[in-house]
């Protein structure tokens, strides 16, 4: 327990994570302005125009079943992020050469690289889970003075917490994943590269090639828990609870190939 708080607070030590926040921060403020900026003046009619959502009706920050909403636009963003900080934190010590350093403080490397992939995941979740909260009270101005609160009913906040619970544990998993492929390849690049690689250039491959293999895919598992429901439009169904494990079991396949990997690495002549 005491080696997984030190590595939280060497966590957010990380430059990169603070940059992130911040950069967080600056999105939140920027899309509220522009969603108060954008719904001042129009009616309800206007704002639902071609039927789509706007922020300003503040039913459309989360509509149950679908894809839809402005939670969904956070959910994206915070994907990414966790992963660079994820990576960023795995990739530290191979960066600065300071794994040996590190080592022979903590010799124990299963148990060191359980406790940094443990606190990323921590990491993450709360502060996915603490910007989400700042980004829909930037959106706030919109509805109260230019759009609509009505209908929000108690079943409709409890979907909005349940979506934020969700995008917070996927952020954890996505920090998981960064921090374990950047433990795999020794730096964080590889880590990004590998990730983005798959997720835009073989995932699209096999859609392409192999559709019925989809349903395998992390592309489509994300979006299934993102909205908690199957997918329209696509050959295959696929439920929300099956694509959660699907991604959990992905995720500790490869922290377990990271952490193999890492226990019987040759250090100094790597470092």
């Amino acid at each position: 327990m005491s080696l997984y708080v030190l590595e939280m607070r060497r966590s957010l030590h990380r430059r990169v994570v603070w940059v992130l926040i911040a950069l967080a921060l600056v999105g939140c403020v920027a899309v509220g302005i522009i969603a108060f900026a954008d719904s001042a003046g129009r009616s309800l009619a206007e704002l639902h125009a071609n039927g789509q959502s706007h922020p300003a009706v503040m039913r459309d920050w989360w509509i149950s079943g679908t894809g839809d909403g402005a939670l969904t636009i956070a959910s994206l963003f915070l994907l990414f992020g966790g992963l660079i900080g994820g990576a960023t934190v795995g990739g530290a010590e191979w960066r600065a050469g300071t794994i040996t350093t590190l080592l022979t403080w903590e010799p124990r490397r299963v148990r060191l690289q359980l406790a940094r992939c443990a606190a990323c995941a921590t990491l993450a979740a709360l502060i996915s889970f603490l910007l989400q909260i700042v980004f829909l009270a930037a959106l706030l101005p919109a509805p109260l003075a230019n759009g609509s609160t009505a209908g929000l009913d108690g079943p409709w906040w409890t979907a909005l917490l349940a979506a934020t619970a969700r995008t917070s544990l996927l952020t954890a998993a996505a920090a998981t994943l960064g921090c374990a492929l950047s433990t795999l390849g020794r730096n964080t690049a590889f880590a990004l590269v590998t990730v983005f690689a798959w997720i835009t250039v073989v995932e699209g491959l096999i859609r392409g090639l192999r559709p019925g293999l989809a349903r395998l895919l992390w592309g489509e598992n994300i979006a299934t828990v993102v909205q908690w429901a199957p997918l329209q439009h696509v050959r295959f169904h696929r439920g929300p609870a099956v694509a959660l494990l699907t991604v959990a079991l992905y995720v500790v396949a490869i922290v377990g190939v990271a952490t193999l990997a890492f226990a019987r690495r040759d250090v100094v002549s790597t470092s």
